[in-house]
């Protein structure tokens, strides 16, 4: 069975390891979003958790090589 677009529910040592990646990379933007927040107000925050979330998705979605 498949979960969150093609992470298989197999508990390796590498799928663990790319959760908790995952797992500390979204706390990281949550952090981010809300210091943001706090310094430049709300329309630069959402503009900035727009584009962190198009560069997350273009590193995802990048060719690998093998």
């Amino acid at each position: 069975m498949l979960l969150l677009g093609g992470v298989s529910m197999h508990t390796t040592p590498t799928s663990i390891g790319h959760f908790v990646g995952a797992v500390v990379a979204t706390l990281l933007g949550v952090v981010f979003f809300f210091a943001i927040v706090g310094v430049f107000g709300l329309p630069s925050s959402i503009a900035a958790l727009l584009l962190f979330i198009a560069l997350a998705l273009m590193v995802f979605r990048r060719p690998q090589s093998e």
